[in-house]
């Protein structure tokens, strides 16, 4: 496969029998990225053989492209019944969830949900529990899970990520999102910037762990991602043909977790920060941050940790000699730090046991054998300046204090985010050389 030249429309139909040992395929039927694409969507309902859809958007997708696509199908014909939460910053949550079957026709026989990452994620979850197809039609380009299978929502306080399916339908209309507010582009170009670390992340796993790792996904990421930030000047002035590439370069990484079946090339250690501080913004009633802007953010802060572990000058030898980070305070330490959230986090370490006394010896025991390998993964991340400067050079925030999040929690984020999954990332082995503490309290201060 000439992954440099392929687009995301090349992907759909085809299985890949892939030298990492599994095929490879994607269940999406159309991705339509265009200028006036709102007006394909009667026509692909038609060829999808679907007569009666339930439309779902929220108060400012409902503005951006919900009430047009509403009467562009109104006058062709087609039946369908529609909901729009009011709320002006939708939360994912229980209530949301709740709101939304209420309302939903029961005779429908698709979900289209008009919309960015809340929305998507909201019907994605609906339409799996369900058993009814979705399609997305996207209202900017502010994140990569328009093609993904995943639903990060909030339950109990706690951000969890349920399996679900990939839209039928991808549908993206460069009149619309190029449009889209400044910030939720910089959003998009944020998201696809934590590349750089969860590819790292993921790498790093495959060395210590022998987590299962796919070079042509990688490829896949890393093409897209390329060819987003050489495009970066023109995503800075809403050029459509611009726009056009980010939307795509998004939509590819949503192929790259489908084809693994999971959010690994494209989530790591910079969305572990992301999910710990949106949970505790919801925690103390405060309205989270858009998810691409943190994720921007938090690239800055692991990629900055990437480059003083890479400093360290640790080797093999060093590495044997460690002794295990102190663990006799961590529960209370959660209890204090995620509140109500604190029973998800302690319930996770139950079922994983990543930071158990066997399971750190066992790691350290392959790190010292194979120091050579990560000192190599560690230099390859981009420096925190060049971070920086790409997301800036859109419009997007780079610095914790630019959006509100202060010292202290970025200090809680960097030494706990890590337990809100259990994929293994940056910051855990930071933890397991007894750095992660020390680091993120320089962190912090700087």
């Amino acid at each position: 496969m000439n992954v440099g030249r392929m687009r995301a429309t090349d992907y759909l139909g085809k299985t890949v029998d892939c030298s990492c040992g599994r095929s490879h395929t994607v269940g999406i039927k159309t991705i339509e990225i265009s200028a006036g694409a709102l007006g394909q969507v009667g026509r692909i309902l038609r060829e999808d053989g679907f007569g009666k859809p339930f439309i779902v958007s929220d108060y400012n997708t409902h503005k951006a492209a919900g009430a047009e696509l509403l009467t562009l199908l109104a006058k062709e014909g087609i039946a369908f019944s529609s909901y729009t939460l009011e709320d002006r910053r939708l939360v994912p949550d229980e209530y949301a969830m709740g709101r939304i079957l209420m309302n939903l026709d029961p005779d429908c026989d698709l979900i289209i949900g008009v919309g960015g990452g809340t929305i998507n994620d909201s019907c994605r979850f609906i339409s799996h529990r369900l058993g009814v197809p979705y399609y997305i039609v996207a209202t900017a380009p502010s994140m990569d899970g328009y093609a993904s299978t995943g639903a990060p929502l909030i339950m109990n306080k706690f951000k969890a990520n349920f399996d679900c399916d990939v839209p039928r339908a991808i549908i993206a209309d460069l009149d619309v999102i190029s449009k889209a507010p400044r910030a939720m582009i910089a959003a998009g170009f944020g998201d696809m910037v934590g590349e750089y670390s969860c590819l790292a992340d993921w790498q790093l796993s495959a060395i210590i762990n022998g987590e299962y790792y796919c070079d042509l996904v990688v490829d896949i990421v890393r093409q897209s991602l390329d060819k987003m930030v050489a495009a970066r000047e023109g995503i800075a002035k809403g050029e459509p043909d611009a726009i056009a590439e980010l939307m795509e370069a998004l939509v590819l990484s949503g192929i790259a977790m489908s084809y693994v079946g999971h959010s690994r090339p494209a989530s790591g250690s910079e969305h572990r920060l992301s999910h710990f501080w949106e949970i505790r913004q919801l925690l103390e009633g405060k309205t989270a941050l858009v998810h691409g802007t943190k994720v921007g953010i938090a690239t800055v802060l692991m990629a900055d940790l990437y480059q003083r572990l890479a400093a360290e000058g640790l080797d093999g030898q060093a590495v044997s000699e460690l002794t295990m980070p102190a663990t006799a305070t961590w529960e209370s330490e959660i209890k204090e730090v995620f509140r109500e959230a604190a029973p998800e986090v302690l319930q996770l370490e139950e079922e994983v046991q990543k930071n158990s006394t066997s399971n750190w010896t066992r790691r350290i025991e392959v790190m010292a054998k194979r120091w050579p390998k990560i000192q190599e993964v560690l230099e390859g991340v981009p420096s925190a300046q060049e971070v920086a400067e790409l997301i800036r050079g859109v419009g997007g925030a780079a610095d914790p204090s630019e959006v509100g999040i202060k010292a202290d929690l970025v200090r809680e984020a960097i030494i706990y985010a890590k337990e809100v999954r259990s994929r293994y990332t940056v910051l855990q082995l930071a933890w397991d050389l007894g750095l992660l503490a020390d680091y993120a309290r320089e962190m912090a201060a700087k």
